[in-house]
């Protein structure tokens, strides 16, 4: 089996016991973190918003809640397992605008400047170096001029036993480069977005990194630098798919 099946083998598994580890490693039991991300995500003009790796669909649902009826949502994630699971949850909270699509976050089956804003939480140091780059870029090809994308992330814990789990899930995922990028998150982004900041979300946890897409010409196209970025302040059918080409 290729290392790219037992790493989906291993998300199908996983996802069983997904909600539970983040509830428990964030400190986030009741998902308001996450309902946090969604809402900074569907503020403003957005209406047509990306989960990427949206695992069992947290955050997915939160949006969908958010810019109700008329909107464009989509969960997209690799792992059949997790989409599976985000389709039960959806069902049991009542959530039936949600399109759902397998396929891979660094080869985006969408085509450009398909979405306002990509949210991804808990994701992006999971993913080894060179597919959490060409994510990157491919999440900037999607977005529409001026969009943004917000990630959710864990802080390094503080605890010796959660810090140990933390960085020993990290080496058996085989995240090349995952403890380079804690030190540098606003570095990479800042390669491949026009604007970047981050925000720590209470109780501390967790931080919310985003990236803006360079604005159409004439409109706000004076690059600012990431510490210059102002801190935010507030806080289909259910069936997946497999689709390479949604318009």
């Amino acid at each position: 089996m290729s290392k790219r099946a037992l790493r989906r083998r291993y998300y199908d598994l996983f996802a069983r016991v997904y909600d539970r580890f983040v509830e428990w490693h964030s400190g986030d039991p009741t998902g308001p973190m996450r309902k946090a991300l969604a809402e900074r995500a569907a503020s403003g003009t957005a209406r047509r918003v990306l989960d990427l790796c949206c695992g069992t669909g947290a955050v997915t649902r939160a949006l969908a809640q958010c810019l109700g009826e008329g909107s464009l949502v989509v969960g997209l994630d690799f792992s059949r397992g997790m989409l599976r699971r985000g389709v039960q949850a959806a069902r049991q909270a009542g959530v039936s605008s949600i399109r759902w699509v397998q396929a891979d976050a660094s080869a985006l089956p969408f085509r450009a400047a398909r979405f306002d804003a990509v949210t991804c939480a808990y994701a992006l140091y999971e993913l080894k170096g060179g597919a959490r780059t060409e994510m990157l870029r491919e999440v900037a090809r999607v977005l529409s001029p001026g969009g943004r994308f917000l990630a959710m992330e864990h802080e390094i814990p503080t605890q010796p036993l959660p810090q140990f789990l933390f960085f020993l899930r990290l080496t058996v995922m085989g995240a090349e480069g995952a403890r380079a990028f804690l030190g540098g998150e606003l570095q990479e982004l800042g390669r491949v977005f026009h604007r970047v900041g981050k925000e720590l979300v209470p109780p501390g946890k967790s931080k919310i990194l985003v990236g803006i897409k360079q604005p159409k010409p004439g409109i706000g196209t004076e690059p600012r630098p990431a510490s210059q970025e102002p801190r935010m302040k507030r806080p289909a059918s259910g069936e997946t798919s497999d689709r390479r080409g949604m318009s």
